[in-house]
């Protein structure tokens, strides 16, 4: 039997567009009785130290140290020794780091922060399945099957200007991101094959590049390469075309058993009053003839759980549920209404400022949806409607945040 470990780690969103650092030091100081620090607070702290290296909004040396700096007394004795001391991991292969995050968990009972699409963001993992719990920080004998993780990705409403909307007070379970309210991915499972594709593909350059890196427990990391993980189901046999939507929402539903979430509370929950609804198909744009289905289900007017896999192969990619049966975890609107929603608008053109109208005669509609990881998305279960007028692009994300460009290369938001 599979042994699944999670951590009780509060949810809550970055409070701007480079706030992930701090929201993830937050979530996880929290967690260890720390209380409810203010964001602002802790990214002072932490970008102020970030001083290995220049170009960081949070960077690997800046975390630490804020993580270090602020963690409350631990228990005293075995593993902590009254000091959680956690300590920058900056390692050679995706799979020491990722074994290193599971000791983390198993032993040390604290939450570890990775840093995720190269040197793009930073998110908390507080929770593994794997075929067995690590019998030491050594052991590399077990395959991991998944990651729980949370994610502050969307920010808060207005954390691309906060002076817009100013941020929503935090306060543990009540504030609207997603433990209790209606935004952020709270309750989200990444599979291992995702992980190592997608999520955790190493630092491009500088300092730390070619390194995989997490803020997690002082014990050292493994020395040798573990068991090569499998996904839990067979791929479809690729004939040259994508999934269709009908197949894509079987594959789904067959995902939650294999990997052993159609039986968490939140999960079953919404599986026992949900019904999955149209599969949404999406083409990453910085990856060449790259597409995945998010297959959403809904209960009356709510989406409370979704599920994303490979439009070629089928294979589960990752997942996310509501802990309120009340609230939408994710909005899909149909093509019509998005771009009827922008029409008459006045966006602001990248690198220069103009400023023209949505006009209903100039507007094109691609026809699928499209993601990469950018500052404006960084969770693909975010994806976005794109449209051109002329030669420009505007691009509406899933929760209606409205962009004319899509950014990449900025490092720790």
């Amino acid at each position: 039997m599979p042994t699944h470990e999670s951590l009780a780690v509060p949810y809550h969103q970055q409070d701007t567009d480079y706030y992930c650092g701090a929201a993830c030091a937050q979530m996880v100081l929290d967690s260890l009785g720390a209380g409810l620090l203010d964001q602002n607070v802790l990214y002072n702290d932490n970008h102020t130290h970030s001083t290995t290296e220049a170009g960081w909004y949070t960077a690997p040396d800046g975390l630490q140290w804020t993580m270090h700096n602020l963690e409350p007394p631990a228990p005293p004795g075995p593993p902590h020794y009254g000091s959680y001391d956690f300590v920058l991991f900056a390692l050679d292969t995706e799979d020491l780091i990722s074994r290193k995050i599971v000791w983390t968990i198993h032993n040390y009972k604290a939450a570890p922060i990775a840093m995720v699409f190269g040197s793009a963001h930073w998110i908390v993992v507080r929770g593994y399945t794997a075929s067995a719990a690590p019998a030491d920080y050594s052991d590399t004998t077990y395959t991991i099957d998944s990651f729980d993780v949370n994610n502050p990705e969307p920010p808060t409403p207005g954390g691309s200007n906060p002076s817009l909307a100013p941020p929503p007070p935090h306060a543990d379970g009540t504030d609207g991101c997603g433990t209790g309210g209606s935004r952020g991915l709270a309750n989200e499972n990444i599979s291992y094959s995702t992980w190592q594709s997608t999520y955790m593909t190493g630092i491009p350059g500088g300092y730390w590049g070619g390194k995989f890196v997490a803020v997690a427990d002082p014990a050292p990391p493994p020395t040798l390469r573990g068991v090569p993980s499998r996904p839990l189901m067979k791929p479809l046999d690729y004939r040259g075309e994508l999934l269709r939507a009908a197949q894509a929402t079987a594959r789904a539903e067959e995902s939650l058993k294999a990997y052993g979430l159609a039986t968490r509370d939140h999960y079953s929950r919404a599986l026992g009053r949900a019904k999955f609804g149209e599969a949404v198909l999406v083409q990453r744009l910085d990856l060449p003839d790259t597409f995945y289905w998010i297959v959403p289900a809904t209960e009356g007017s709510f989406n409370t759980l979704a599920v994303a896999v490979d439009a070629k192969s089928g294979l589960y990619m990752q997942s996310a549920v509501h802990a309120n049966p009340e609230s939408n975890l994710l909005r899909f609107g149909s093509a019509e209404e998005v771009a009827k929603s922008i029409i008459g608008k006045i966006v602001e053109l990248p690198d220069g400022g103009v400023r023209i109208p949505v006009r209903r005669e100039a507007l094109c509609q691609y026809p699928r949806l499209v993601w990469m990881p950018c500052r404006e998305s960084l969770s693909p279960m975010y994806p976005f409607h794109m449209f051109t007028i002329g030669s420009e692009r505007i691009y509406v994300r899933t929760d209606g945040a409205i962009f004319t460009s899509l950014h990449t290369g900025d490092r720790g938001i």
